[in-house]
């Protein structure tokens, strides 16, 4: 058992590197934002600039829940022979949780950057 945790670990670390490697986007803010600056910059973004910061800020943080939704479905795979157990809660239902959780940040995240993208290229003309 302990070996087969071991290799899941090393296999979920080993799928997750090349995102880790990934340079940020280009146009990226040098420093990350705190959520008091995104309130305060979706409030007042007016500019083409300040909607690519935002578009770029929400990029990043759909590939960080992006890693932990691959986490989260390496988890979910290994406990899903608890699929059918009656104890709730058990592993697989907290793993199944987690990935629904995940899968919802970077659709989210997904679609705000859209947005601002959207809105920045509306603004250039």
């Amino acid at each position: 058992m302990k070996n087969v945790f071991a290799s899941v670990l090393a296999l979920g670390l080993v799928t997750s590197v090349p995102t880790y490697l990934k340079g940020a986007p280009q146009g990226a803010p040098v420093e990350p934002m705190t959520a008091q600056q995104v309130r305060t910059a979706e409030a007042n973004a007016k500019t083409k600039a300040d909607h690519l910061r935002l578009a770029s800020y929400y990029r990043s943080k759909a590939q960080q829940s992006q890693v932990k939704l691959a986490d989260a479905e390496v988890q979910l795979k290994n406990w899903s022979w608890m699929e059918g157990r009656s104890k709730v809660p058990n592993p697989y239902t907290s793993s199944k949780s987690l990935v629904d959780q995940y899968r919802g940040e970077v659709d989210k995240y997904n679609q705000l950057a859209t947005n601002h993208e959207k809105i920045a290229q509306s603004l250039a003309i």
